[in-house]
């Protein structure tokens, strides 16, 4: 993820080091438990900024225009609605107002509200990352209507990731007189590079519709990889983009009490377009063909090409299947990894399945070229990459059969000796999805830690490739530490660890306040969190010895046992797996 070069000498000093201070690591609790229910980190550069993505937003702002403070429902239940509708909200009725307007989500005739935001993150500060939102509230607030989320930060300060298209209002008086107000939007996910606040688009090479792209790294040379549309497989979505546009009326024969209709309805343009975008976006893979993809940008911003990426495997002229391939990361040396479709032979049949890939000048190399077993080939993905570093090491995961089940198996791959070794991970039968790897060989990820008959507990590693070591990061934390590290995912060169961990913090409401008793005391009341740390390396610092509880088998740490608050946690799993 973060590029530069340092000695590998500091980190491995930090495992090696004498016995003068407890612990390898310090947690520090980044600043953003006031910005929505849960954080989890996604990437960090050299300088210490991590990237943060926020679920569940505190403080969105309401659009009053698009209240009916006069119907039943506002009415029945809002316990000051005079005030409400002057938008000075006590929490009681500000809380029930975000629920309704979540209950319309995705309905044009409602305020759409983000799921999923985004920051840079300092020790001391939280800087918003808007991506294609846009300042359009009364006293120039962000909407905070769209979802942001971002994979990765270089160490000039760009990050990138993907974001949705902006809604915004469009007023219409249909055939009947009355007037409405339209939510449209109208382009659907995009992949962008963020500096500070300058948002740069990264469109795909097929843009209908605004086409569709991620972004998912970018190394120091401000080149960044994801993936996007190169071409679409039928002209459905432009037929139908050619009837919202169609001014002509048309006669409409089903309809007695009108003898003419636009092809689109009575409906605004924008409101067309919009629901094709919404269509087209839940769905891309159905209707168009997905390649990874490299866009190079500027000092400046400026978008100077786009490389599209080809497949493990050349299809047959008359095959109509649609195959992809996707970039996860790219180092300074310009080589990126990720994913293919690739084929092998099973018998007469041939079997179409996921490949981690390394993308290096026209080439595109599999990693893993066979299934080793026959239950893994059941799997839809036999393998992915997930980060490269500049000397060249790849890391990612592969399905395996283990005692007849599938595991993902971390890797590592060594393009120079070509050599794929696969470590030991918590135990046999772990599934382990690694995150990132520095320029010093250090692997961060997460794995499952045990396997209970409730569920298969998950938490971060870190792994030396050097030295060959595994070490679980509760062992490298304080032994009494409130924290529990569900996931390290990622590092850079100076052994600081950004990662998402479970504790229990203090109840917020909607507002991102601390509750309030009879007597206007904040209250203290406390649940279990997913927050995003920073892991700070100790100077001398040593692997504590911790008492071990009795029941060790299926508990490691008091309180980790909250598996609905680690589904979360999935998102940045799959933010960095191959979609289909």
């Amino acid at each position: 993820m973060t590029k530069t070069r340092l000695t590998a000498a500091l980190t491995l000093a930090l495992l090696v080091a004498p016995v003068t201070q407890a612990a390898k690591y310090r947690i520090v609790e980044l600043p953003i438990a006031d910005k929505g229910a849960s954080s989890f980190s996604s990437a960090i550069n050299e300088s210490g900024t991590v990237t943060v993505n926020v679920k569940t937003p505190y403080n969105i702002p309401i659009d009053l225009t698009l209240l009916d403070f006069e119907s039943t429902i506002l009415v029945d239940n809002l316990t000051d609605i005079q005030a409400a509708s002057n938008g000075d909200f006590n929490i009681n009725d500000y809380s029930f107002l975000l629920a309704f307007i979540r209950s319309k989500d995705g309905l044009q005739s409602g305020q759409q509200i983000s799921d999923t935001i985004s920051f840079f993150v300092s020790e001391n500060s939280a800087d918003y990352i808007p991506g294609f939102d846009q300042r359009s509230m009364p006293d120039n607030e962000f909407a905070l209507s769209t979802n942001t989320t971002v994979r990765d930060i270089n160490n000039a300060g760009l990050a990138v990731g993907r974001g949705e298209g902006f809604y915004s209002k469009v007023p219409y008086t249909n055939a009947e007189g009355n007037e409405l107000v339209y939510v449209v939007r109208d382009k659907g996910v995009r992949g962008f590079v963020s500096n500070g606040n300058t948002v740069i688009d990264l469109p795909a090479p097929s843009s209908l519709l605004g086409g569709y792209s991620e972004a998912f790294g970018i190394n120091e040379s401000n080149q960044v990889v994801g993936y996007g549309t190169t071409a679409f497989l039928s002209d459905t979505l432009e037929t139908s983009l050619a009837d919202c546009l169609n001014e002509e009326l048309v006669d409409h024969d089903d309809d007695p009490d009108t003898e003419v209709r636009l092809l689109r309805g009575d409906i605004p343009v924008e409101s067309c377009i919009s629901s094709l975008v919404s269509t087209f976006s839940a769905a891309p893979t159905s209707y168009a063909q997905l390649r990874g993809l490299i866009w190079q940008i500027d000092d400046s911003g400026n978008l100077l090409d786009t490389k599209e990426l080809g497949l493990l495997f050349e299809p047959e002229e008359d095959d109509t299947l649609n195959y992809a391939s996707q970039a996860t990361a790219i180092n300074d040396n310009g080589i990126a990894v990720g994913s293919s479709n690739g084929q092998y032979t099973e018998g007469d049949t041939t079997v179409t399945r996921n490949y981690a890939a390394i993308f290096e000048n026209d080439q595109v190399i599999n990693i893993t070229p066979n299934p080793e077993q026959a239950v893994a080939r059941t799997s839809t993905t036999i393998s992915t990459a997930v980060d490269i570093n500049n000397d060249n090491l790849v890391t990612g995961y592969q399905v395996k059969s283990v005692n007849g089940k599938n595991r993902t198996k971390f890797f590592v791959y060594d393009m120079n000796s070509q050599e794929l070794t696969f470590p030991n991970d918590f135990f046999l039968g772990s599934s382990s999805v690694p995150m990132d790897i520095n320029n010093n060989g250090l692997v961060v990820g997460f794995g499952e830690v045990d396997a209970s008959l409730t569920g298969r507990r998950k938490e971060g590693f870190l792994y030396n490739h050097t030295t060959e070591e595994f070490f679980p990061i509760r062992d490298l934390i304080s032994c009494d530490s409130p924290y529990t590290i569900l996931q390290a995912n990622s590092i850079n060169d100076q052994g600081q660890i950004a990662a998402t961990a479970l504790h229990q913090d203090l109840v917020r409401d909607a507002r991102g306040d601390l509750p309030l008793d009879d007597e206007g005391m904040p209250l203290e009341v406390f649940e279990d969190a997913v927050v995003s740390v920073l892991l700070e390396p100790i100077e001398g610092g040593q692997v504590e010895s911790c008492a071990k509880p009795s029941d060790e088998i299926n508990r490691e740490r008091q309180g980790a046992g909250s598996l609905w608050l680690f589904s979360f946690g999935l998102l940045v799993l799959v933010w960095r797996r191959f979609r289909h």
